[in-house]
């Protein structure tokens, strides 16, 4: 059996990805496929990626984010898409791991030019089931992107997007 690890130099390849993507961030699975009942991978974010806010609803899945490097929020949303809680993750800071509750409301947001986490997660992941995107948020690629990342960048709990 080979070790795996996570190692600056992985970290610095996926951010080198992370750069060339047009989604601007990339993942490297450590868990075999979308089958295992766990799954554990890493995100690599560069800042201004949009990361439709979402929630694992119908399969009330948990997951947990462990910051490895750079900085990131994870924001939390009511159902109406008022914005409840933001949390900074950031490796030997007062928060470096949250355990987000099944069916919460949530975005992350790179606040370093490159952010990683690893996420841990129960599976199975089924892409038709688990997740729900937020209609109060555009979708990757639409025109409202920009305006919401700019609102989404310093709006504060009991602020809801108007736009």
């Amino acid at each position: 059996m080979t070790l795996r690890t996570i190692s600056t130099d992985l970290l610095t390849g996926l951010a080198a990805q992370a750069d060339s993507s047009p989604r601007l961030r990339t993942n490297f699975n450590f868990h075999e496929g979308a089958e295992s009942l766990v799954q554990r991978l890493i995100i690599q974010m560069k800042r201004g990626t949009y990361i439709r806010p979402h929630r694992h609803y119908e399969m009330n899945k948990w997951e947990m984010t462990l910051a490895l490097s750079g900085a990131f929020e994870i924001v939390i949303f009511e159902d109406d898409g008022t914005l409840r809680e933001r949390v900074r993750l950031e490796p030997n800071s007062s928060i470096v791991a949250l355990e987000l509750l099944p069916q919460t409301w949530h975005s992350y947001i790179p606040l370093a030019d490159h952010a990683a986490f690893f996420e841990l997660k129960e599976g199975p992941y089924d892409a038709a089931r688990i997740t729900q995107f937020a209609p109060w948020a555009p979708a990757e690629g639409e025109a409202g992107v920009s305006a919401y990342q700019a609102w989404l960048a310093t709006a504060q709990p009991g602020q809801r997007y108007a736009g």
